[in-house]
């Protein structure tokens, strides 16, 4: 079990310090003007960067969760700590303080996730802004054909 709670720890804060590095890059990206609309094409790598960043936080939280019990319950079943040994420390009163201050934090976040993303829904998207990446020109010719009737003769019917 060493082995896994090993390199779950490492994959955990691999993803960490991953993640820290790309807010550093996009931040500095940002301050050099470089996330523009007209912009932001040229920066393939930071986007993809994102993109594969996605899914990195619930890998890191499920590596850290092995890495908590693994690395804890076992001994304690298996008999190498005693329970008492493995159990908290911690009054209930402190439990409780937390819990408290992270359900509060966790429900202001959702409010104002709620707040903010409706905001952005009703106001719509910007229909005048450019296409990132396109220079605005088509690659074909767009503008309607003109139109011309059919000038061939029509078949006498037998």
């Amino acid at each position: 079990m060493v082995g896994l709670i090993y390199y779950s720890f490492r994959i955990m804060s691999g993803i960490g310090f991953f993640l820290a590095g790309l807010m550093l890059w996009s931040g500095l990206q940002w301050l050099l003007g470089n996330l523009s609309s007209k912009k932001i094409a040229q920066q393939k790598w930071l986007l993809r960067g994102w993109i594969f960043a996605a899914p990195l936080g619930y890998i890191a939280v499920e590596a850290g969760w092995i890495v908590r019990c693994v690395g804890r319950q076992p001994w304690t079943l298996y008999g190498q700590i005693r329970t008492a040994d493995a159990a908290s420390q911690l009054p209930a009163s402190n439990v409780l303080t937390s819990l408290t201050a992270f359900a509060v934090i966790y429900a202001i976040l959702f409010v104002s996730a709620l707040y903010f993303g409706s905001q952005i829904l009703r106001k719509g998207p910007n229909l005048e802004l450019p296409v990132p990446g396109l220079d605005n020109q088509p690659a074909v010719d767009t503008t309607p054909a003109e139109f011309i009737p059919d000038q061939r003769p029509v078949k006498a019917e037998q």
